[in-house]
């Protein structure tokens, strides 16, 4: 199943992800799993496999100013 997630900050060693279908809802992952690609702000469409792990993870919009870089996905994480 795919779920919109708002990358709102990074704390330490996590990346703090808000639901965008409820703001209050917060899951933290693992920094490393996003920081190559994912910037704060950005809207991300995340796939999870059956134990939680992310399976997918693409930039639907970015917060990016820089307008002529192309989106990223990440796809078996």
């Amino acid at each position: 199943m795919i779920n919109q997630y708002t990358l709102d900050r990074f704390e330490g060693l996590y990346a703090v992800l808000v639901d965008k279908g409820n703001e209050h809802n917060e899951m933290m992952v693992l920094k490393e799993r996003l920081i190559a690609f994912a910037k704060e702000g950005d809207t991300l469409a995340i796939d999870f496999d059956s134990i939680g792990n992310l399976r997918h993870v693409e930039i639907i919009k970015s917060n990016n100013e820089e307008a002529d870089i192309p989106e990223k996905e990440l796809e078996g994480l």
